[in-house]
């Protein structure tokens, strides 16, 4: 094996491992629509009435909490609504229910409702992808607490 072929190998190598960390960080998929993502993050600045703290707020308080920032990405915008239920549909069939924050699976719409969950599984790990050469590519900045006004 020539140097050349274990320089590939190895960058290859860390951008699956840079890319495994991107997924291990994503804990909530939402389809973006407008400010509803900064949304969330004032609802983890409020207490609630009843005293009920779901998932995705905990972990949003959690990762204030250990002094880091939330990273809020919006990758698909300008699409149809039946077309962002799908994209959200698939990367949370993609990453898995039980390691979001997300309630629900999400919604099928057109072609995609009879779609193998393989096939299903495939085209969200390639809009996951995407989303984070858009993160490589674009950068991010991390919100925390005092970012989000009351």
């Amino acid at each position: 094996i020539n140097a050349e072929y274990g320089k590939q190998w190895y960058q290859r190598r860390v951008r699956g491992e840079v890319f495994k960390r991107f997924v291990k960080g994503v804990f909530y998929v939402g389809k973006g629509k407008r400010s509803r993502p900064f949304a969330h993050l004032q609802d983890a600045t409020q207490q609630n009435k009843h005293g009920i703290v779901g998932a995705k707020i905990r972990r949003i308080r959690d990762i204030w909490t250990d002094g880091r920032g939330v990273v809020s990405l919006q990758v698909y915008s300008n699409t149809m609504a039946e077309e962002a239920f799908t994209r959200e549909a698939l990367m949370i069939e993609c990453l898995g229910l039980k390691n979001l924050t997300n309630e629900k699976k999400g919604e099928w719409y057109g072609v995609s409702r009879a779609w193998t969950v393989g096939r299903r599984r495939g085209v969200g790990l390639s809009l996951l992808y995407r989303a984070h050469l858009t993160l490589i590519n674009e950068g991010h900045r991390e919100l925390r607490r005092e970012d989000v006004p009351h």
